[in-house]
């Protein structure tokens, strides 16, 4: 399965005024996009076509690793581990620049082309803050204090 970005695209030149250009400048792009838990999809962007395929391309440029962490790197630090790209790394770390600098409202631009519920995952994925495995485990502690606090109140109750 194919999936055509055209008008997603469309719509990110019409609100960023270079994003064509600069993306253009570095065309054709054939990557693939390893997501931790699917299967390799491809992303192939040309003067005339930009396409999401749901195969690996047979001879990519360059492939991003890409995992929840990456996602959060990417989205809210625009921050990639080198070890997250195989292949051509300098065309990649171009691509992801240009997308960075492009000032696309990301969410808005999901929601209007893909639907609710992505545009929802990607308002959390870019209001959360990641918590380290310390911080997360103190805040999952906290948030049950209240619970135990319930458990002493209804004893109270009752004997009124």
């Amino acid at each position: 399965m194919d999936i055509s970005l055209n008008t997603v695209l469309t719509e990110a030149y019409e609100i960023s005024g270079v994003l064509q250009e600069r993306l253009e400048s570095i065309y054709p792009i054939d990557c693939n996009l390893n997501f931790s838990g699917l299967p390799v999809m491809s992303l192939c962007l040309d003067h005339h076509e930009q396409r999401l395929k749901a195969s690996a391309s047979k001879n990519p440029q360059f492939t991003l690793i890409v995992d929840s962490n990456t996602i959060w790197n990417l989205l809210k630090e625009q921050t990639i581990p080198s070890d997250k790209i195989e292949g051509d790394s300098e065309l990649a770390l171009m691509f992801l620049i240009i997308l960075a600098e492009s000032n696309i409202d990301l969410e808005l631009l999901i929601y209007n082309n893909f639907g609710t519920v992505p545009g929802l995952i990607i308002r959390k994925i870019l209001s959360q803050d990641f918590l380290n495995d310390n911080q997360r485990a103190e805040n999952i502690r906290v948030r049950s204090l209240p619970v135990s606090y319930t458990h002493l109140t209804l004893p109270t109750k009752r004997i009124v």
